[in-house]
């Protein structure tokens, strides 16, 4: 059986469009957390506590916080938003809904319902983060930001890819996780580990292992990918080593994914 070619059948991008309709119904409510959430994180911490902070060093020179924080703000919202939607909504679709029994009834098959599930958790994860490139442009607009605006559209791809590798995190837990009573524990022993050891709020600390650690984390060259691109307008070496890595969880994570949830959709071994 190969993994991956139904990403590309005609039934995953049903599945695709399915959640896109569904989503749609809500746009208007559903818009407001990708537009809040950095409009908050740049006034609270790039504004409130830039101040406290003052300069730090990136890249060895100086720049105030909230350029540091802006692009990683970015990278954020592909890994969370993916995550989570990849997590909780499709385990809701999945035990709670029946949306998986009824699609399982028609031409789609199981793998085509969980590349469905994929696409969906990077394209809306992507879409959320072209929204938070327009909030970082209306902050460059009250002169709060000056970034390289035009690599924007350069990092929506990589922004996909990482959100799509991301998702393949999410649906593990999916297949894993015995409740929704348990939601919280792949957040706890893994998101916010993997959140914080990422640069993408703060430096790391000079702690050999932890950096040791940080190069095999996606999340981190992504965030540090992103400064360059905006903060220097160059494309460096992170952004092949976020590419590289999250091309390898595909590889590694799709199969056990694929395995896991035929097993707790039809309980084979």
């Amino acid at each position: 059986m190969n993994f991956y070619l139904p990403a590309f059948a005609w039934q995953s991008h049903a599945v695709l469009a399915r959640h896109v309709r569904v989503h749609l119904r809500n746009w208007y409510t559903a818009t407001l957390p990708p537009v809040c959430e950095p409009l908050i994180m740049l006034l609270a911490f790039g504004v409130g506590l830039g101040r406290q902070i003052g300069t730090l060093t990136w890249g060895g020179a100086p720049i105030d916080y909230m350029h540091y924080l802006a692009p990683g703000i970015l990278a954020y919202t592909a890994f969370m938003s993916s995550f989570f939607q990849s997590l909780f909504g499709a385990y809701i679709r999945m035990h709670f809904q029946k949306s998986w029994e009824g699609q399982l009834t028609t031409m789609v098959r199981l793998e085509h319902v969980v590349w469905g599930e994929a696409l969906w958790a990077a394209t809306l994860a992507t879409a959320y983060a072209v929204i938070v490139c327009f909030v970082l442009l209306g902050f460059g607009l009250a002169g709060q930001l000056t970034l390289h605006w035009a690599w924007l559209p350069v990092a929506i791809p990589l922004l996909f890819l990482a959100a799509l590798s991301f998702s393949a995190i999410g649906l593990y837990f999916t297949a894993i996780i015995p409740s929704i009573d348990h939601m919280s524990l792949p957040f706890f022993l893994v998101i916010m580990p993997i959140g914080f050891a990422s640069s993408t709020y703060f430096p790391l600390p000079d702690v050999p292992w932890l950096k040791a650690v940080s190069q095999f984390n996606p999340l981190h060259h992504l965030s540090e990918g992103m400064r360059g691109l905006l903060l220097q307008g160059q494309l460096t070496w992170h952004l092949a080593a976020a590419a590289g890595l999250c091309v390898l969880l595909l590889l590694l994570l799709i199969p056990l994914d694929m395995r896991l949830l035929r097993k707790r959709v039809f309980g084979d071994g």
